[in-house]
């Protein structure tokens, strides 16, 4: 991938997707991360090579993932690199609605479908139950399903918990109504995104009034 910005068109001989790439229209240098699931060898690689990295928490608590992104910066420093040009995101599932409880009903079947058949293809995975799915939805799961207010709390303890600097909410499609999933949308747009990023600014600005008073 990284080839790609070194070349205006690449080849793939062999390849089985995109035999040719070309930077008409698109910004240059590409911005290029290193997605993962938390897998500690990607994270190194990611971090050897001077990568953001995106990982795909969609399971389990969020905390677990605290070594992975400790180890990431622990080697990014080690190897030289600019940690200030390396974005630390999450890509995590979610749904919304104005009615936390109905947020809450409506997400599970969806739910429950997608996990059930990667359970599938998947040893390690095994098929979701509805006390598995609560779990998730909980203060300390994974999954951001509920109002406006409920799931941006969660996005602000999730990227503090672990030092995020991006985060990126991931919303069903072919498994909802269309109405609802473009009001998800609507809801994390113009409510979710606008107060998450105000109580980061806020607390920067509280941390660099803090400072002026103590260099004073």
């Amino acid at each position: 991938m990284l080839a790609i910005n070194k070349n205006e068109i690449l080849n793939w001989p062999g390849g089985k997707f995109t035999p040719k790439v070309d930077h008409i229209g698109i910004e240059k240098p590409l911005p290029i991360s290193l997605a993962t699931g938390g897998s500690p060898a990607s994270t190194i690689r990611a971090a050897e090579m001077g990568l953001p990295i995106i990982y795909a928490i969609i399971g389990g608590k969020m905390e677990h993932f605290a070594p992975l992104i400790k180890l990431y910066k622990a080697i990014a420093e080690r190897t030289g690199q600019d940690l200030s040009k390396m974005p630390i995101a999450a890509h995590s599932w979610g749904w919304l609605s104005d009615d936390k409880d109905k947020a809450i009903k409506e997400y599970f079947y969806p739910t429950k479908l997608l996990v059930d058949a990667i359970s599938k293809e998947r040893p390690n995975w095994t098929g979701m139950t509805y006390d598995q799915y609560l779990e998730g939805i909980a203060d300390d799961g994974v999954m951001f399903v509920g109002d406006s207010e409920t799931v941006a709390n969660k996005i602000i303890r999730m990227m503090e918990t672990l030092g995020l600097t991006r985060f990126y909410l991931h919303l069903p499609i072919a498994s909802m109504p269309h109405e609802d999933i473009m009001k998800a949308i609507e809801i994390y747009g113009n409510e979710v995104v606008p107060k998450v990023k105000k109580h980061f600014k806020d607390k920067e600005n509280k941390k660099k009034l803090f400072s002026f008073k103590w260099k004073k």
